[in-house]
């Protein structure tokens, strides 16, 4: 049987005890409050440096786009300055033509030539190539047709008889079309059905 000290000992014990348990809840509250409050401070700032850094993303993005742009009309524009340079003698070799023009017809043909062979060196430089039309088979990816002729035996139907205006391609890719003159085949035509005659009617005459 609990005497009177005991039992105001056991009930000390759990009023101390109680008390410890309602401090240490109230010291956890605490904790996570300030846990929380310090992720509500950090969250904006946090989200706030994304921000930020996505900003200087996008701004080294846009530099690159324009540096790459510029960098591309740099190159085409030296691009252009190479090809034109490479004309500058060919149309220095006409102007030294046209001034001897009256002087000798002959050495004016052969001049001519030589420019025509020179521009050709140019144009195969280019990687431009001339497209083979007379005795070839048409192509409509590369030709044009201007006219037609009956075809022959040496030169069959869809066979590219004359050469217009020539054609060019570049790297295998069209660049202008060649017209031609293209032989067809003869259409067959329809044998001639003989005329008939209609029957005379014959008149019987009543007795």
């Amino acid at each position: 049987m609990e005497t009177w000290d005991q039992r105001t000992t056991s009930e000390a014990q759990r009023a101390e005890y109680a008390g410890a348990v309602s401090e240490d809840d109230t010291a956890g509250e605490r904790d996570n409050t300030a846990v929380r409050e310090s992720a509500a401070v950090g969250a904006p700032a946090e989200q706030e440096l994304t921000l930020e850094a996505r900003q200087e993303q996008l701004a080294d993005f846009q530099n690159y786009r324009r540096r790459m742009t510029q960098e591309r009309l740099e190159a085409a524009s030296r691009g252009k300055e190479d090809v034109l340079r490479g004309l500058i003698p060919v149309l220095n070799n006409f102007r030294l033509a046209l001034q001897h023009v009256d002087q000798d017809a002959n050495a004016v043909r052969q001049g001519v030539q030589m420019i025509w062979q020179q521009f050709e060196g140019f144009l195969r430089d280019q990687k431009v190539e001339p497209i083979p039309t007379v005795g070839q088979v048409f192509d409509p990816a590369y030709h044009e047709v201007l006219s037609t002729v009956p075809a022959t035996a040496e030169t069959p139907a869809n066979t590219i008889v004359t050469e217009v205006k020539a054609g060019y391609r570049i790297n295998g890719r069209l660049l202008t079309p060649a017209q031609v003159i293209v032989a067809r085949a003869e259409e067959p035509t329809a044998p001639e059905t003989p005329a008939t005659s209609e029957p005379s009617g014959v008149a019987f005459s009543g007795s």
